[in-house]
């Protein structure tokens, strides 16, 4: 269930940075809000296409001692 909704929220918020990202270049240009929405939005696809930055989980690791 909660890996359903995480599929949800990922399609409303790529949709609303699609939204902006078309209005901000054809529909009202803005060059800069323009930029900086395409460049976010691709940050985004990078990340969520590229499973090696994925986090699997969070470990404390190990506290480096001195021999």
């Amino acid at each position: 269930m909660k890996k359903l909704f995480q599929v949800f929220a990922n399609l409303l918020l790529y949709g609303f940075l699609l939204f902006y990202a078309v209005e901000s270049t054809f529909l009202k240009p803005d060059p800069w809000f323009a930029f900086v929405v395409w460049f976010l939005l691709s940050v985004a696809l990078l990340i969520t296409v590229t499973p090696g930055l994925h986090a699997r989980g969070i470990s404390p690791g190990e506290y480096p001692y001195e021999d």
